[in-house]
């Protein structure tokens, strides 16, 4: 394995933790701009809302050059530079590598959003004659968040491999576009 496959591999993966991070973001951005619709428009809460964009801005860049413009930042933040272009001794292919981390990923998210979805679904049935419906149950929002980070986390999780070839698809060059006759 050359160096630069194995930068490769090390952003990859660092690429599939900042699409964690991401993840763990959205509720505040969720929380923060509920809030702000039912109540007065505060500016700590204008604030809240701005930086949460922000950093998920930031995030989201970060997402995008470190997965699928991974040869770009290697050039630019010169990673192979002094180092010798001698073979590393891996018996591992990338794929499997990603593959991995992928499932780790995954298995992060599901560990830290099903007990919170747990939680807030138990605490909507005790709850559920004083709200009248989950529409107005003040943290409805949430449980949402919470299930849908569930189901990105078993997606990842049970279908690694797909998530795997849709990253390495420029790498492969399975990406063509044919101009069928007809």
């Amino acid at each position: 394995m050359a160096p630069r496959t194995l930068w490769t591999i090390l952003l990859k993966i660092a690429g599939l933790f900042i699409f964690l991070q991401i993840l763990n973001g959205l509720p505040r951005l969720f929380e923060a701009s509920t809030y702000l619709l039912n109540e007065n428009h505060d500016s700590v809460i204008m604030g809240m809302i701005a930086g949460s964009l922000f950093s998920i801005s930031i995030y989201l860049f970060m997402l995008i050059a470190f997965v699928f413009r991974t040869d770009w930042l290697i050039n630019v933040l010169r990673l192979n530079k002094g180092i010798a272009e001698e073979k590393l001794e891996l018996n591992i292919h990338r794929s499997s590598v990603l593959q991995i981390a992928t499932i780790v990923t995954g298995g992060l998210i599901l560990v830290d959003s099903l007990p919170l979805l747990l939680k807030g679904l138990f605490n909507y049935y005790q709850q559920i004659n004083v709200f009248n419906g989950f529409k107005r149950y003040p943290y409805s929002d949430l449980i949402i968040i919470h299930l849908v980070k569930v189901l990105i986390g078993f997606f990842m999780v049970t279908s690694n491999r797909l998530i795997v070839n849709f990253i390495e698809r420029k790498r492969k060059g399975k990406v063509k576009t044919e101009v069928t006759p007809g």
